[in-house]
């Protein structure tokens, strides 16, 4: 299943984060389509491909004490408009 995580951090923690995005390894199991920084807004964000709740926690884990993650599935427009409902 393919999310989107947009990690918002205080002013005071842009050098944290930035280290620990720096060394930070995705799981194993999570395929890193791309990471992105709203510049100016303390924000990151990571589009990537994980199977379970398991691998989410381990992503959002190590930077909970500098900040709010905020995770939600996606989808490609393409693909959205054609289910019907």
């Amino acid at each position: 299943m393919l999310f989107i995580l947009w990690f918002k951090f205080g002013p005071e923690n842009t050098h944290k984060v930035i280290e620990l995005w720096k060394h930070f390894r995705f799981p194993s199991e999570v395929k890193l389509l791309n990471r992105y920084l709203l510049i100016g807004r303390h924000t990151s964000v990571a589009i990537f491909e994980a199977q379970d709740e398991e691998a989410l926690i381990k992503i959002v884990g190590p930077f909970s004490g500098l900040g709010v993650a905020h995770i939600s599935p996606i989808m490609k427009l393409e693909d959205a408009i054609k289910v019907t409902w």
